[in-house]
Formats: structure tokens, C-alpha cells, sequence
């Protein structure tokens, strides 16, 4: 038998009151009514871990292990509440509660700032949740817990509700991870901040992964590490018709993004932020592409495909014709890629990195940083071998 599996998050801005809690039983009713297969992830109702959190800061509770049990309350309370309202109308949910045995999500780490044991929990959903999911029961699962190894409460971090539906969503294979907000849709920017922002029906991972740790808000920045399947961010009033889709992709690895890659080094006559575009409209008239950009207080580095004459055109344009002091170029480099999706919870990936070039006596001409990602500029005459010391330090 095919199970049509989609793991519903309903966040804290749609469990605000009785009439929202009613409404999200109603879009669930009407998911079910469709065949579908529900697991319901649920985040404390609006504001309750703030209260709990501010409740612990005010009795001066520093015990880490401590606090994780109070702000996790918010949850467990707001999951007894969503399945004593959905057997209230007749569907069949059953309470997921991290001191119950069917509790599948494991963690590790820091008590407020855990990460999960993906292997051990998708083993666990395997076995526990998903022969409930089979017998037609709709499993209410505590967002932002997880437990440790000494069968204590973590917390998965602010926001860490969302890394829970992608993880269950990982582990079932499930067909989409729907995350309920009150603004069921990614735009353009923040409605809040700026006019005539549009709409946006669709984004790829890397797109809604710089936009989220770039301070959206859109999904929990943890959650991109385990998404394997399509992610919609809607609406109670959407539901599974509209909103904004993220596909995933495998862009996770370490790989030569660029060959005849050209480091040019503009000294500027002046501040060199007002030097930066008459750069980029020389680059472009090249016909040259852009692959990274540095400006610094005495100098802007660039890094271009190679063009023929690229030195004489680009000293041309700005050194005769002014704005630029004189300008250097290093040919033949190649960029290579390290991309995952938990740079930015882990200290000291940069390091890794770059290490074991050095150790080799690899010379770097560049490192630029973004999001999930970190470029390094090598010659290319070392790009290989720096290719493979890096997969042998990152990828274990």
C-alpha cells in the first residue's frame, strides 16, 4: 500500500486562541478528508515559551537542563491540547510526549541549542510512529524536543519547531512538510518594511536558505541540514493550494564550481564604495561573469572568468579613464565549493576548510563566505589535489 504522508507543522502564530485552534482542526479534518496520511508537529500557542523563558530568567534558573524542561512545557501543553480537539471531532490523533515511549526524536549537544541524531531518529519514526500512521492514527508530535542519550529534555533552539516536521518529513519519506504561519507566504520582502512586495510561489533551497538566515524568518535555519523532500509554507485559509514551495536539492558537497577563474585587485583613487559600480559595468561589458567580490578599506578584489585582453581592457577603463590607482591580475585560479547546511551551527567549519591546504603548502588567493556555502580560490595547477584534502577534512 502507497501512504500518502504529509507532516503538518502548525506554528504558534496560527495557535493563538480557541477560534485559530478551531480553524486548525478544520483544515487538518479537511486534509484527512482528501486520503491523505497526517503526522501534526505543533509549536507552543503564541507567546508561552517567551513567558516560560521569562519566568526562568526572572528566578535566576541558570541550570541549562533545567530550563530546557520549562520552555519545552510550552509544547507538550499545546499537543495534549491539539489531540483533545481533535478527538473531540472525531479523528482518531494520539499524543507523541518526549517522556512516552513512542517518543522518536533524539538529540545531542547543547540543552537549548540541540541538534538531532538524524540515524537514531529515523530508526525510531521507522519503528514507532510510522505502524501508527498504518492502523490510520494521526500522531500529535511535541515540536522543538528532543531527547539525549540520558533520556533528558533538549530543546532544539528558537524556532526549532520547524526542524522537527523536516526531520519526521525525512524519516517517512513523506510527500510534503506543510509549515502552517499567519503569513502563508515568502515575499519579496517584509510587508512590514517595504511596498508593493510581491508574492513568491517558489524558491529553491539555496534561495530560501539565504533568505531565512539572512533574517526572514521564513523557516528555521537548522531544518534546511535534513530537508529531502518538497517544503510549502502556507496558510490555515491556503491550505495545500497555494503558498510557497521550496524544492530540495543535493547542492550538499564539495566540488570545482569554476575553472580560468582571474583574481583582479583594484586599487582605488578614491572611496572605493563608489568606485564599485563603474567595475562591475566594465566587467559586464567584457562579457565576463562574476564569482565573488571583496571590498576592502584600500582595495576591491574580484574574481572573473578569464576573458581575452582582460588586463588591458579593464586597466583601460579604469585606470586611464580614472577612479582607479593601478590594478593587478592573477590568472589560472579555480574556485571550489564546500556547501552544507549547518555552516552556521558549526564552529570552526571555516577552519576545516582551509587547514589542510595549508598544511600541504597550498596557497589560497581568496575565501568569501555565504550562508551554506564557502568559496576558495587555489591555482589551478593545486586545484585537484586541494579538492581532495578538502572532501577527505569536510566530508568524513
Amino acid at each position: 500500500m502507497i501512504y500518502f504522508i504529509y507532516v503538518l507543522k502548525m506554528g504558534g502564530s496560527v495557535l493563538t486562541d480557541p477560534d485559530q485552534i478551531k480553524k486548525t482542526i478544520s483544515t487538518i479534518q479537511k486534509i484527512v478528508s482528501e486520503g491523505k496520511n497526517v503526522v501534526v508537529v505543533v509549536s507552543a500557542l503564541k507567546g508561552e515559551t517567551n513567558k516560560l523563558d521569562d519566568i526562568a530568567n526572572k528566578l535566576h534558573i541558570e541550570d541549562k537542563a533545567d530550563r530546557a524542561e520549562i520552555i519545552s512545557m510550552g509544547e507538550r501543553v499545546s499537543a495534549r491540547i491539539m489531540v483533545g480537539a481533535l478527538k473531540a471531532n472525531g479523528i482518531d490523533a494520539i499524543l507523541v510526549d518526549p517522556q512516552d515511549d513512542l517518543w522518536p526524536v533524539h538529540s545531542f549537544g547543547d540543552y537549548l541549542n540541540a541538534d538531532v541524531d538524524i540515524e537514531k531518529t529515523k530508526e525510531d519514526v521507522q519503528k514507532k510512529l510510522f505502524p501508527l500512521i498504518k492502523n490510520g492514527k494521526i500522531p500529535v508530535v511535541c515540536g522543538f524536543i528532543g531527547i539525549n542519550e540520558e533520556k533528558k529534555i533538549q530543546t532544539l533552539g528558537r524556532g526549532g519547531s520547524d526542524t522537527t516536521a523536516v526531520v519526521l518529513g525525512n524519516a517517512l519519506n513523506a510527500r510534503e512538510v506543510v509549515l502552517f504561519k499567519d503569513v502563508g507566504i515568502a515575499f519579496s520582502g517584509d510587508p512590514k518594511k517595504a511596498q508593493n512586495v510581491k508574492a513568491l510561489d517558489e524558491l529553491d533551497i539555496d534561495e530560501a536558505l539565504a533568505l531565512s538566515a539572512g533574517g526572514s524568518g521564513l523557516i528555521h535555519y537548522k531544518a534546511f541540514k535534513y530537508l529531502n523532500t518538497v517544503l510549502r509554507v502556507t496558510s490555515l485559509d491556503a491550505g495545500l493550494s497555494s503558498g510557497t514551495i521550496v524544492n530540495p536539492t543535493n547542492g550538499i558537497g564539495v566540488s570545482i564550481t569554476a575553472k580560468d577563474v582571474s583574481m583582479i585587485t583594484i586599487i582605488p583613487e578614491y572611496d572605493s564604495s563608489e568606485l564599485l559600480e563603474k567595475v562591475t559595468s566594465v566587467i559586464n561589458s567584457i562579457g565576463s561573469q562574476i564569482y565573488g567580490l571583496f571590498i576592502g578599506s584600500k582595495a576591491i578584489l574580484l574574481y572573473v572568468s578569464e576573458k581575452p585582453d582582460l588586463y588591458q581592457k579593464v586597466h583601460e577603463n579604469l585606470v586611464n579613464s580614472g577612479g582607479a590607482k593601478a590594478i593587478s591580475v592573477m590568472p589560472s585560479l579555480t574556485e571550489i565549493t564546500v556547501k552544507s547546511f549547518d555552516l552556521e551551527a558549526t564552529p570552526g567549519y571555516l577552519s576545516m576548510v582551509v587547514s589542510p591546504l595549508a598544511e600541504k603548502g597550498i596557497n589560497i588567493y581568496g575565501v568569501i563566505t555565504a550562508t551554506s556555502s564557502i568559496k576558495v580560490y587555489v591555482s589551478s595547477n593545486s586545484a585537484e589535489e586541494a579538492l581532495n584534502l578538502i572532501r577527505q577534512k569536510v566530508e568524513v
